[in-house]
């Protein structure tokens, strides 16, 4: 395991060598949290606080982080291992991990980028609750998706899900996308627990039917250049700004992919240049 700069980012290169999370510091330091009475935009004074000199190096290092990057090689993400990690902007997972745990990345308030692995099967309760993801997309290895996954990413409106995959309760809770859904929400996007199901239907079927051949195509698990351009040749280029019932575009699916290996404007052009009979 080792720390270093990678654009910009402090980055952890977590190799699983080390067991990151410790359950009596962060238990020292939300007690000092509870006894400040304070919210969690007012801790940025923590240092000041009554914590052990371990407790606060502790924290230090945790808070340095703003790149997480895990190794080949790791399996699983222990519950709790980057739990409250506030300044964490990205995650980028090997393909090697198959499970991510409960509350893994809980509270990572500045996340706003994970590309999940292409083997993963799991994903625990609130693993990524209340971190700030606007898009997130399944990949169609993965079984399960426990509780509260995704829940109160306020800015969340993409969630692109395997048919097969099994969704837990209140997934997208606290979500704009919610807020999209045709089921009743409060004004921030919590939903009742007897909408559930429904919701969960609603989320896999966003794309279902003749209509959204192309956002499907482009929020496929790695996206066929061949593919779009059947689609487009059928539809026209129009296609691309059709919305579904959330209010997403293809080509809001396509640029949030992190599994494509081409742009829209490369499609585009491709396509024109394809019509004018430059190449085959």
């Amino acid at each position: 395991m080792r720390v270093a700069t990678v654009d910009g980012l402090v980055t952890l290169f977590y190799d699983g060598s080390k067991q990151l999370f410790n359950e009596e510091l962060h238990g020292e330091f939300w007690g000092e949290y509870y006894d400040h009475d304070c919210n969690e935009d007012e801790i940025d004074n923590w240092e000041e606080w009554d914590l052990s000199v371990e407790c606060k190096k502790y924290w230090r290092e945790r808070l340095s982080w703003q790149q997480i990057i895990i190794a080949d090689g790791v399996t699983e993400i222990s519950k709790w291992t980057f739990a409250v990690c506030y300044n964490v902007k990205r995650v980028i997972f090997a393909n090697t991990v198959i499970r991510i745990g409960e509350c893994a990345l809980l509270r990572c308030r500045s996340l706003v980028y994970i590309k999940l692995p292409t083997h993963l099967e799991y994903i625990g309760t609130s693993s990524f609750c209340l971190c700030n993801l606007l898009s997130v997309f399944i990949p169609p290895s993965c079984r399960v998706i426990r509780n509260d996954a995704f829940g109160y990413n306020e800015y969340l409106y993409i969630l692109n899900v395997p048919q097969h995959t099994a969704l837990g309760g209140n997934v997208i809770d606290g979500t704009v996308l919610a807020k999209a859904s045709p089921f009743e929400v409060n004004t921030s996007g919590w939903y009742h627990s007897e909408v559930n199901d429904d919701m969960n239907t609603w989320i896999k079927n966003l794309n279902h039917g003749e209509a959204f051949a192309l956002h499907r195509a482009c929020s496929s698990f790695q996206p066929l250049k061949q593919v779009l351009f059947t689609i487009i040749q059928k539809k026209g280029l129009r296609a691309f700004k059709v919305k579904n019932s959330a209010g997403i575009t293809p080509s809001q699916y396509l640029n949030e992919n992190p599994y494509t290996e081409f742009t829209e404007k490369e499609i585009i052009h491709d396509y024109i240049m394809k019509m004018m009979g430059e190449y085959e």
